[in-house]
């Protein structure tokens, strides 16, 4: 309609302003509803995913609120390290490690849903030291050095004679 003319005139300028935004803002309402059908497809597709996860991890959950009876911890046999849903196991069994969340989020007051574990890693040996004392040496080693919890790894802790 313009391309033959060199020189516009003010109201034919402002003609092809308005068109050019009119393009803009139709694109964007396009690309915006696109997102908006595709973020509901990969909702309703991590909740088929989510649902299943969430049947096979019921049973390992279910431990965490029974009660337990205390045990050493390298007194269960477990696999070396293998994943569970998210976390990853090392040298320690499922049931344990329900216990070890359920009461990490009771001492710290923070629902166990808001939590995230990453590993969770057995100690294999114990020598004259019991589970407390233990945990209590690792979280005085970890803050002492700097280094977080979850980077350190200890094979065993044992007492030494005065």
């Amino acid at each position: 309609m313009f391309a033959d003319k060199i020189n516009l005139t003010m109201s034919e300028t402002l003609l092809v302003a308005v068109a050019g935004i009119a393009v803009v803002l139709l694109e964007l309402a396009i690309i915006a509803i696109l997102i908006v059908f595709l973020s509901k497809i990969i909702r309703a597709l991590e909740s088929k995913i989510g649902s299943s996860d969430k049947s096979s991890d019921a049973p390992a959950a279910a431990p965490a609120t029974a009660p337990v009876p205390a045990a050493p911890v390298a007194a269960a046999p477990a696999p070396v390290a293998y994943a569970s849903g998210r976390t990853q196991l090392i040298d320690v069994d499922e049931p344990t490690a329900a216990v070890v969340m359920a009461l990490v989020s009771k001492e710290s007051g923070i629902p166990l849903e808001r939590l995230s574990f990453k590993s969770i890693r057995g100690i294999t040996e114990l020598v004259d030291v019991d589970e407390r004392t233990a945990a209590t040496i690792m979280a005085i080693i970890s803050k002492e050095s700097g280094i977080p919890l979850d980077r350190l790894s200890f094979k065993s802790i044992k007492k030494l004679e005065d």
